[in-house]
């Protein structure tokens, strides 16, 4: 979305709103898709002149993925715009939520795009993603982008900065080629013990903020909807926690990288394991086990710092 540099995307869309210029298709990307919804439910308010502090409006519709896989279903869609091409109810703009629209299956995202193409009049379609590459280029091409930025903060809990300072120790280890000769067993159980504390630490983290978010909700949900809220909000909670472990496995390099000989070749090892971390973390998406993705990333972690 191209936009002046000092203004916010808020008050961007607010500015075209207002002038009339708004476009009908909008894509909001950003991370956690928390701050997505908050960003989309505000731009909603304005369009549709809700009341401060309102979340819920007669023509404010929302698509979400629904069952433990989180996917929105074509028929779920078709219903969506079913809704969309009858008149407003309160003879005004109506606005469509497409919660994770990355989760749309290509049926789905096929039906949707034909309206996309031929919208009802004064009706906004705002796509919320943290995933936007996920969607059809079709449907992306026929949006305006609206890039939110990500809002992350480190988490301070005492059992996760215990747990970052036992995996740095363990890496270090791993470069200690002296010590590593003397013993090559502990490493390998440190690995598994990191692996089954890290997974220890993520499922009580995610299941009491998973409860957490479950009360802050607003709107209505089916069960099926709101098992794939549930699910969503666990796999995002998982996902800051593997952000953060690349971000101790680059703060270990710049530490131990003292010299330019040194952080090249720190710099190739550290490239090797994050682009495990990320295959693993792209195969989590598809619902491959946790303990199989970490006790992976671990062991594959362990070859590479330890090959000479």
């Amino acid at each position: 979305m191209q936009q002046d540099q000092h203004k916010s995307p808020k008050a961007a869309l607010l500015e075209r709103f207002s002038a009339g210029e708004l476009h009908h298709g909008l894509i909001f990307q950003g991370d956690p898709i928390a701050l997505v919804e908050t960003q989309a439910l505000d731009l909603s308010s304005v369009i549709l002149c809700m009341a401060e502090g309102r979340q819920e409006h007669p023509d404010l519709f929302h698509l979400r993925p629904t069952g433990k896989m989180r996917i929105i279903t074509v028929e779920k869609t078709r219903a969506l715009l079913s809704e969309l091409y009858r008149t407003s109810n309160q003879g005004g703009a109506k606005v469509a939520l497409i919660h994770e629209a990355d989760r749309m299956r290509k049926e789905a995202a096929n039906a949707f795009l034909k309206t996309l193409e031929e919208p009802p009049p004064d009706t906004y379609l705002i796509l919320l993603t943290t995933r936007p590459n996920s969607m059809l280029p079709t449907i992306r091409s026929r949006c305006l982008s609206v890039r939110l930025g990500t809002e992350y903060q480190a988490r301070r809990d005492e059992d996760w900065l215990a747990w970052k300072n036992k995996y740095e120790q363990w890496i270090i280890s791993l470069l200690d080629r002296a010590a590593l000769a003397k013993d090559r067993i502990t490493p390998i159980f440190a690995a598994y013990g990191l692996t089954a504390d890290l997974l220890k630490i993520i499922r009580e983290k995610s299941e009491a903020e998973c409860k957490a978010a479950v009360k802050t909700l607003t709107t209505e949900m089916e069960d099926k909807e709101k098992d794939a809220f549930e699910t969503g909000v666990r796999k995002s909670i998982r996902s800051q926690f593997l952000r953060e472990v690349s971000e101790v496995t680059r703060s270990v390099v710049v530490k131990l990288g003292q010299t330019p000989e040194e952080m090249g070749k720190l710099s190739n090892r550290f490239a090797k394991v994050i682009n495990n971390l990320e295959k693993n973390t792209g195969l989590l998406e598809v619902n491959l086990k946790d303990e199989a993705a970490l006790e992976d990333f671990y062991l594959s972690s362990l070859r590479i710092w330890s090959a000479k």
